[in-house]
């Protein structure tokens, strides 16, 4: 019994600490400040709730510790346009005095046909 008091007590202690550092990473993003880029993009993107297309949504910073940049790309497959593979929209954010701020947002396209159907472009799919 008392063998077992001490397991429980040493994973209890365990989670708690593991939580404690995961708090420690999340407030270093700035987690529960402004929103995260990724939380910012999801709310400005309440199409992608709807959408019967594959959707893959990357978040990126700069640097583990203390990011001042970040980047959210959205990329959608099976669309119903038959000449568009892809579509990829990355969103970049800045960390100024503790806030979020979006800074910029572009469009490339995978084209599913032509000379260029592997790689993104800005340029429209024809």
């Amino acid at each position: 019994m008392k063998t077992s008091l001490m397991t429980a007590a040493a994973v209890c202690t365990l989670m708690f600490t593991g939580c404690a550092t995961t708090q420690k990473i999340a407030n270093k993003v700035n987690i529960g400040g402004s929103d995260t880029p990724l939380a910012q993009v999801l709310k400005e993107r309440d199409d992608l709730r709807k959408e019967l297309s594959t959707v893959e949504i990357r978040q990126y910073f700069n640097r583990v510790e203390s990011p001042t940049a970040a980047e959210v790309k959205v990329t959608q497959t099976g669309l119903m346009d038959d000449s568009v593979k892809s579509i990829r929209t990355v969103y970049r954010f800045k960390n100024v005095d503790g806030q979020w701020n979006k800074v910029g947002t572009s469009k490339e396209y995978q084209c599913s046909r032509g000379k260029n159907a592997k790689a993104f472009q800005t340029a429209k799919c024809p």
